[in-house]
């Protein structure tokens, strides 16, 4: 339990948007900025059904537009996930090596 409060402790808006290299993610940012917006209007939506008007239209076109943030931010991890790093000192100096005594 104690290091799973590190754990939270150690959160920032800043990781949150980020790729895995530590850049600003385009996808990340936008895809926090509409799921946060979707989630509000949805709320308000929610109100408007219960107390304004009998429609649900405003629920069902923010829940689209929170799938699309969701979809953004799936987009980001899935990006991340196939950089390839490139070859150390180490490794090259070993394949010439392999290859002079060839």
């Amino acid at each position: 339990m104690k290091k799973l409060r590190a754990m939270i402790e150690k959160f920032s808006f800043a990781q949150l948007t980020s790729n895995s290299d530590g850049k600003t993610s385009g996808s990340g940012t936008m895809g926090v900025l509409i799921c946060t917006v979707g989630s509000l209007c949805f709320f308000l939506g929610c109100l408007d059904k219960m107390f304004f008007s009998s429609t649900s239209d405003i629920l069902v076109q923010s829940i689209v537009f929170v799938g699309i943030g969701a979809t953004l931010l799936g987009y980001r991890k899935s990006k991340d996930s196939t950089i390839v790093l490139p070859e150390t000192k180490e490794d090259s100096s070993e394949e010439e090596y392999e290859m002079l005594n060839s």
